[in-house]
């Protein structure tokens, strides 16, 4: 029997925590969520330890039921369509995964993605067909357009699959994809045209954000501007870096620091404040929208009504 193990290097995934407990994550060997009929499937529990050397016991769920499958590792030699489903794997002491949905298909040719496609990632999509044909020509489209043509040598390459690679996908990347493949099968040497689509969807890598701060400040009190987002959680150990501007200008360049803190804050202080967002990459970015920012000035009058004295008024200046 012919076994195949085809290998897409997309970025990895990050490991959460949930209660205090490591929550692992499962991943998919190919990390493509669709795969051919007969293919071999190999899903792998991921966990997090800050204890080397630590030894888990695993446990795997298909569609919220309890499997077969003590390892780290769940191996399918041979896939078929009712391998399809949603998985999961849990550790003692620990929440379970998020599942992972896979979907096994019948037929020649699949057009294949990542499982998860987020902002800024390099995006590689996968024109894969049975082993038995001989790769001709491939042809990509997106949105019914030609992006990418391109010819094999059926001499010297024996690939079951053609890529399509995007560099640093946005929300623009979204969008139908289709590819052609003419191909020759291995036996008998009849030409066939193989086809397939799907949609692309890209998750935001983290929210627009947003600045957090008062209003008002009275003069010579501290002044703090938050640029407050949040990352998905698949992608939670991303780093990002924090820029602050007021009325336009920089006030403090990009840094690991989501906080602008000013000590005694003055009345040249007042203005219209934004914050950007960037991965460290810089190959998302995002900026807030505005929020203005008033610095008061407080003058003290001093008046008698009867034998006190009166306290204090504030006042812009």
């Amino acid at each position: 029997q012919h076994v195949c193990l085809h290998f897409c290097h997309f970025p990895g995934t990050n490991m959460g925590k949930s209660g205090g407990a490591t929550r692992p994550v499962v991943t998919l060997t190919s990390n493509c969520g669709n795969i051919l009929a007969g293919d071999p499937m190999i899903l792998k529990c991921n966990v997090s330890s800050t204890t080397p050397g630590t030894h888990w016991n695993y446990s795997w769920y298909k569609d919220k039921t309890l499997i077969e499958g003590g390892q780290q590792t769940l191996q399918i030699t041979s896939s078929s369509v009712k391998d399809s489903g949603d998985y999961q794997c849990q550790i003692i002491s620990s929440d379970i995964s998020d599942p992972i949905t896979i979907y096994v298909l019948e037929g020649f040719e699949i057009l294949q993605e990542p499982t998860s496609i987020f902002e800024g990632d390099l995006l590689t999509i996968r024109c894969h067909h049975s082993y038995g044909f001989i790769l001709l020509n491939t042809t990509f489209y997106k949105d019914d357009t030609e992006i990418q043509s391109f010819c094999s040598d059926s001499k010297t390459e024996k690939t079951e699959y053609s890529k399509l690679h995007s560099p640093e996908v946005d929300m623009k990347s979204v969008g139908g994809y289709n590819c052609n493949e003419v191909v020759i099968h291995g036996k008998d040497h009849s030409m066939f045209n193989l086809s397939d689509a799907l949609k692309v969807i890209v998750k935001e890598l983290f929210y627009p954000p947003e600045i957090k701060a008062s209003y008002w400040v009275i003069q010579g009190d501290n002044m703090t501007v938050t640029c407050e987002t949040r990352l998905d959680p698949l992608r939670g150990g991303t780093e990002l870096h924090f820029a602050f501007y007021r009325d336009g200008r920089t006030v403090q360049d990009f840094s690991v620091s989501d906080t602008y803190r000013v000590r005694s804050a003055q009345l040249e202080d007042s203005g219209n404040y934004t914050c950007e967002v960037r991965t460290a990459s810089d190959t998302v970015r995002k900026r807030s929208n505005g929020f203005h920012i008033q610095i008061i000035k407080v003058l003290m009058h001093r008046c008698r009504i009867g034998d006190t004295r009166i306290a204090m008024h504030r006042c812009n200046d």
